[in-house]
């Protein structure tokens, strides 16, 4: 009988208990990824933390097309706002007030302060960054070894006089000197970045003229450095392999050409090479400066723009249960052993953050990693832009690559965007 009291006490505690302190309970979150080349990576990093997470569960919305200050503008207006979401400077800009304080969670504290000034507002942070990410021209050292028959340094490319020899070089082999992507995002954002970045190294002197260029006073065509990034972009459509139908070619084709050795140039970013690595294990690619002029000492020849966009919970429409399962899911991800593992192995991402216990391997973020540590590196300049001017500069892109526009057309262009979207 005692024994049997016993029991009926025992069950009665853990029945309170539950009752105290709540069964766990499924959480389902939303994460809008806002890199389509890496949502299978994502998605695989989600597999691995619901494994250890079981009542959470992460789904994965795609951009579809829009651009993220669209889709977000979308998500919100209709009451369904991601849990976690990836912005750029513009869109955090746009959406910082539906953001969640994150200053004292596990993952906020582990973030450099460097890298939280642009989120940071009032002392408190509301996004922390992805991934250091690099900017500027990859190239792949098997294709330019098998075209000069020579070892190939990337520092040997020090102006825009050096890139055109080699460039003639490599058009006289089989290889495809370079391919020019036509994405508004890579042309409006990351390529502009560039452009604004190398106008002054005085981070004062920089924003003096993004405040020139909200008034429309910015005179881009009596600009020299306006001048030298359009002279490059013109020297890579005259060896551009796809100049036949410049609008043509897709993303994917760009990433599979790359991959399988068929060309030797591209401008583009790192975080394309998880999947130029997934294409083909054995390539040998990496990033170098954008180079916009023929002084080897002018600034910007020698740097490539350091980037790094952000993560953010939503603090305005998600239930107090999806906001923790979401902090939960960057502790684990920034902070725990394993999570730092699917970081590096897995999304193959470069931390910006305290007390990593595991570098990356992969040649391009060992790259990244010297030009940090050695000062060559250009400020992401597009996150100073207002929302939505970027894909107006790169459909002002699009039709110089199509030969419907002139450098005129683009620099008018460029500076009706801003005075239209400046005063938005």
């Amino acid at each position: 009988m005692k024994k049997f009291l016993g029991m009926i006490m025992l069950i009665a505690i853990l029945a309170m208990a539950v009752v105290t302190h709540g069964a766990p309970k499924k959480v389902e979150i939303s994460f809008l990824v806002t890199k389509p080349e890496i949502v299978t990576q994502f998605r695989k990093t989600f597999d691995a933390y619901s494994a250890t997470h079981p009542n959470v569960t992460i789904s994965t919305i795609p951009l579809s097309g829009q651009t993220i200050y669209e889709k977000l503008t979308s998500l919100y207006a209709s009451g369904n706002a991601p849990t976690i979401t990836m912005v750029g400077g513009p869109e955090f800009t746009a959406f910082k007030d539906k953001f969640l304080d994150v200053t004292n969670t596990k993952f906020g504290k582990a973030a450099y302060d460097w890298s939280v000034r642009r989120t940071t507002m009032n002392g408190k942070i509301y996004a922390v960054p992805t991934t250091a990410e690099g900017i500027g021209i990859m190239y792949n050292k098997t294709v330019i070894e098998a075209a000069t028959g020579k070892k190939f340094d990337p520092a040997s490319i020090k102006s825009r006089k050096d890139l055109r020899e080699l460039l003639q070089k490599i058009a006289k082999t089989k290889y495809a000197p370079v391919q020019l992507s036509n994405m508004d995002w890579l042309l409006g954002s990351h390529m502009t970045s560039i452009l604004y970045a190398a106008m002054s190294k005085d981070y004062d002197e920089r924003q003096k003229i993004l405040l020139q260029c909200a008034k429309g006073k910015f005179d881009f065509m009596r600009n020299d450095t306006f001048n030298g990034w359009m002279d490059t972009f013109d020297l890579l459509m005259t060896y551009n392999m796809h100049k036949g139908a410049p609008l043509g070619n897709t993303y994917e084709d760009d990433q599979l050409a790359m991959a399988k050795d068929k060309v030797a140039f591209w401008v583009i970013g790192n975080y394309v090479y998880p999947n130029i690595v997934g294409m083909n294990p054995d390539a040998k690619v990496g990033m170098m400066p954008y180079p916009i002029s023929d002084n080897q000492a002018d600034y910007g020849n020698s740097q490539i723009t350091l980037t790094h966009s952000f993560f953010a919970i939503d603090g305005a429409q998600s239930s107090k249960s999806e906001q923790a399962a979401a902090i939960d899911f960057f502790n684990w991800l920034l902070t725990s052993a394993k999570g730092q593992k699917h970081y590096i192995d897995t999304l193959i991402f470069t931390p910006v953050y305290k007390g990593f216990s595991i570098q990356p391997s992969n040649p391009v973020a060992k790259e990244i990693v010297s030009y940090m540590k050695k000062g060559k590196t250009l400020e992401r300049m597009s996150d100073y832009f207002p929302a939505g001017i970027t894909v107006k500069f790169g459909a002002a892109m699009q039709r110089y690559m199509d030969g419907v526009g002139t450098r005129k057309d683009v620099a008018d262009s460029f500076k009706k965007d801003w005075l239209e979207m400046s005063s938005k």
